[in-house]
Formats: C-alpha cells, structure tokens, sequence
C-alpha cells in the first residue's frame, strides 16, 4: 500500500509542477490619461520588493488594429519606485493576440527608471506596490527547553 501510494505522489509531481497559474483576479486601480480603468491583476503580485505585474486597458471602441484591450507586464521596483515594461500584448474581442511586444527581463531591469508623472506607468507602480499582499509571518522559533537540574 506504501509504495502504491509513494508511485502515485511521484506520478502526481510532475502534473503539479506544469499547473496553469491562478486565474486574473484584475482589481481597479486608476485610470489613463483618455479615462480609460487601468486595472491590476493582484494574483501576478508578491510580497516582495520586485514585482512582476500584468495590468490591462479596455478600449470601449475597437482601435484601427482591432484591438480591444492591451495587457502589459510591468517590472516594478518598490523600493525605488521605478518600473520598465517587459512584454505588451494586443488582444481582440475574442481574446485572440493581435501583436506582442518583448522587451524581456533583462532588458527591463536595464531600463528601470521612476515613471513620467500622471501616465498610466506612474498609476501601475504606486498601486502594483501597495496592492502587493503583505510578507508571510516569520516560521516559528523552536525554543530549546533546557532541564534543569
């Protein structure tokens, strides 16, 4: 029964590793220069100072492409109040990609700067960092009880 059991965690391994990430959960976060919502996917934020953030804009009219929302990964720094983009992505009314655009990670580590002031760039750093979930608690101490004797 052990090794049955032991085989069936190693077969379950590898399906767990290729899981699909956890789906959108865009919050509203501002909105652009044209009125647009800017909203924040929260589940693509971590705890930590270096964020990795997808957020998107709707267009309410299809644009001359036919682009009906652009989603954007943005890499914010926290700390220093910086970002860069890392990838852009055209989307259609049915979700299909219509253009992408990868400027990569190192790249955007490269380019981090502050944001020009009241673009959708500044909306997305100030609130990727203060919709990041809190740090987890620190793991509990193990006390060494000492005898006494």
């Amino acid at each position: 029964m052990k090794r049955l059991l032991a085989l069936g965690l190693i077969a379950a391994a590898p399906a767990a590793a290729t899981a699909a990430p956890p789906m959108p959960r865009w919050t509203a976060a501002g909105m652009d220069h044209a009125g647009r919502t800017i909203e924040i996917d929260r589940n693509s934020l971590n705890w930590r100072s270096v964020q990795r953030a997808w957020w998107r804009v709707s267009y309410p009219e299809p644009r001359r492409d036919g682009t009906v929302e652009e989603r954007h990964l943005e890499l914010v720094d926290c700390r220093d109040g910086t970002s860069a983009v890392i990838r852009i992505v055209s989307l259609d009314g049915t979700g299909r990609v219509l253009n992408e655009q990868v400027d990569g990670e190192e790249l955007a580590l490269q380019r981090l700067s502050p944001p020009t002031p009241d673009t959708a760039g500044e909306t997305v750093t100030r609130e990727a960092c203060r919709l990041r979930p809190p740090p987890p608690p620190p793991p509990p101490r193990k006390r060494m009880m000492q005898k006494q004797k």
